[in-house]
């Protein structure tokens, strides 16, 4: 079955008992993360969760029933795995059913990589045996929270900036890919972190991804966000968030300066796009704002 929402076109491979669909597509760092719902007729619905590339699903709700990740459509899951919320990892073209009984609609959210992508992502966090070994409903709590916020960006009409997603799905696949702790300095050095920050303050009105601002210090994107936090206090995107922020109050407070150009010297994709975003880290409208500072 296959589902197109605008320029995107996504299959549900081998389905059966499916009755409609509805998908929303967002890419981070070559990594497609689609916000899939499908709905089903009355008895047993299935379809293959494999595809071209590595595919990572978590189900975010499930009506009338619970669905189940099966090696063999006769053969149910082991019944502690069967909990609200759970997570598989298939490998690329290694057939996988989801599999629904009398259940009424599904949603979840899917990603599809290829291992050099999650290996971009993560670097040396990444157990290479983990991602190489197929797990089918396992559990955890931090990629369900990271799972649900990509799914709103996935919907949303005026999406936050790339940062923001690229690093819900870092944190994401870190969750479910990552090997063992090991000990790191705690924070970016001085002139490592005086380079991403110019960079930030010099590309003000650009789109920049966390895969770009690691490779100029030489790092994974999952190691740099957690050394640029350790060093700033705040995530890549709530610094690049104030910084611009910071910029459009300075530009707000010049004489004939109009919305719209403040927004796109400052990276926002429109005037309400900006207005929304200033209102939530300022407490009052740009207008507002600047209103009160030059009465």
């Amino acid at each position: 079955m296959r589902v197109s929402e605008g320029p995107d076109t996504f299959e549900f491979r081998s389905a059966h008992g499916m009755k409609a669909a509805h998908s929303r597509l967002r890419t981070f760092a070559d990594i497609a993360v689609r916000h899939l719902q499908h709905f089903n007729h009355p008895g047993r619905a299935w379809h293959d969760l494999s595809g071209p590339q590595d595919t990572l699903t978590v189900v975010l709700s499930e009506i009338g029933g619970r669905c189940e990740a099966r090696t063999n459509l006769r053969s149910p899951a082991a019944p502690d795995r069967q909990r609200p919320n759970h997570i598989s990892f298939v490998p690329a073209e290694m057939r996988i059913w989801g599999y629904t009984d009398n259940i009424e609609s599904v949603r979840e959210l899917r990603l599809s990589f290829d291992r050099k992508s999650l290996g971009d992502c993560l670097g040396p966090d990444l157990d290479e045996g983990k991602a190489g070994t197929p797990e089918l409903m396992f559990h955890n709590r931090r990629a369900v929270e990271c799972a649900r916020l990509l799914a709103a960006e996935c919907d949303a009409s005026d999406p936050s900036a790339g940062l923001y997603g690229e690093g819900l799905m870092i944190a994401l696949l870190s969750a479910c890919f990552q090997g063992r702790s090991r000990k790191e300095k705690s924070g970016l050095s001085a002139s490592q972190l005086r380079l991403v920050l110019d960079y930030i303050h010099e590309n003000l009105d650009a789109s920049v991804s966390l895969i770009e601002l690691a490779r100029l210090v030489g790092l994974s994107s999952s190691q740099f966000a957690r050394l640029f936090k350790a060093s700033t206090g705040v995530s890549p995107h709530r610094y690049q968030l104030n910084t611009r922020i910071g910029k459009a109050q300075e530009l707000l407070l010049v004489k004939g300066e109009g919305l719209s150009t403040v927004a796109a010297a400052t990276g926002f994709a429109d005037q309400s796009h900006f207005t929304r975003a200033f209102k939530r880290v300022i407490g009052a409208t740009p207008r507002e704002w600047r209103q009160d500072r030059t009465r």
